[in-house]
């Protein structure tokens, strides 16, 4: 079986030198299907042409002539005619953004089965509606990161229900658990026990409802620390004012800022849980990462969390913008072991989030619809 890749968006400023530490998602699904014995290409558009292989995986970077973020109506003709001239079995698209290009190259591939890979992007209005339904409709099947996901989208008519689907997880991560002790005499993190955030600070993410839970939690766990670590800053001035105004979290809550992704394993690994007050997220990529470090969830009720706790199974989930519900939920999970919440949640990454978990999901996928 030969699957083949295609990036329509690419970030004008990344030399190739850099692409690996730039889209290392891309590297982390092709990696894992050709570890599983399928041949597998991978075409980006790029700002110059280049071509390599690395573990097993052939990389074709093509320049064209359009900007690196195309319109939704526009056709990368040249992108399109290097894409020509391979073969291919499964033509794996990432992001519905491209459904219009995913409707010509089906026209140019008619042999090859198409698949769209759901990456955040939200349905939008019922005109976009129209347009997604009819240039995805030449598609074979879709990839979302949840069920729940998918079925919103077929339910405003923006997808049709006749495809087949998969529930594969975005991407996943390579950090793995290391000693807590070890860690946390790098980062200095103390706490008994210490909670982690990573992710922006803005309404969605929702931090203050964190820390107003967090601070209900503190009257009965005076020791516990939270630490942040985010690189957008939106409401950092709102967050800053929260905590000099609540006495209980001036001295048990630390804004680290931003840090290197290459360093924050560390970071991860020094910590009990982890804590997001997303209202809504494609996936959730911090959350993976911290997961497969085997630091326990305390996330919001949303699909894709939900999908990626086993429906609240591992660690625990908690009400969108709800404080009360973070500290109930939060007294619950600190009442069981950490060694055996922490194991838990690393079995579970490995058998369900890990990239080899996700190579096989998706080769299973793509014989599926090559079987048709």
């Amino acid at each position: 079986m030969k699957v083949t890749f295609v990036n329509y968006y690419y970030d004008r400023d990344v030399p190739t030198s850099e692409y690996f530490n730039k889209y290392p998602v891309i590297h982390g699904w092709s990696k894992a299907l050709s570890d599983l014995g399928v041949r597998v290409d991978v075409y980006q558009r790029f700002r110059n042409d280049d071509s390599f292989t690395k573990d097993g995986v052939n990389y074709f970077l093509v320049r064209d002539s359009k900007r690196a973020e195309l319109k939704w109506n526009q056709n990368p003709a040249l992108f399109h005619e290097k894409i020509c001239q391979g073969d291919h079995n499964i033509i794996h698209i990432n992001s519905f953004s491209y459904s219009y290009q995913s409707y010509i190259l089906k026209r140019l591939v008619p042999s090859a089965k198409i698949v769209i890979q759901h990456h955040a992007e939200k349905p939008g209005n019922k005109i976009k509606h129209i347009l997604l339904k009819y240039f995805s409709s030449s598609s074979d099947g879709f990839i979302f990161s949840s069920k729940e996901i998918y079925k919103e989208w077929v339910k405003v008519g923006a997808i049709l229900p006749d495809k087949k689907f998969a529930e594969i997880m975005e991407g996943s991560s390579d950090f793995s658990f290391q000693d807590r002790s070890d860690m946390r005499k790098k980062t200095n993190l103390t706490g008994n026990p210490v909670f982690l955030w990573v992710g922006r600070l803005n309404e969605n993410k929702d931090p203050l409802t964190v820390l107003s839970g967090f601070s209900k939690l503190l009257n009965e766990y005076p020791n516990a620390k939270l630490y942040l670590i985010f690189s957008e800053s939106e409401l950092e001035h709102k967050i800053h004012l929260f905590i000099e105004q609540n006495s209980v979290l001036k001295n048990n809550v630390k804004l680290l800022g931003f840090i290197e992704h290459r360093d924050i394993c560390v970071y991860y690994n020094s910590a009990d849980y982890f804590v997001l007050g997303s209202h809504y997220e494609g996936s959730g990529f911090s959350l993976v990462e911290a997961m497969s470090c085997g630091v326990i969830p305390l996330v919001t009720d949303i699909p894709s969390f939900r999908m990626m706790t086993d429906n609240g199974n591992i660690g625990a989930l908690w009400k969108c913008g709800d404080p009360d519900s973070f500290y109930e939920k939060a007294k619950v999970l600190l009442k069981k072991s950490i060694a055996v919440e922490m194991k838990k949640t690393l079995s579970y990454f490995t058998g369900n989030l890990s990239y080899t978990a996700i190579g096989v999901k998706a080769r299973q996928f793509y014989e599926s619809l090559i079987g048709d």
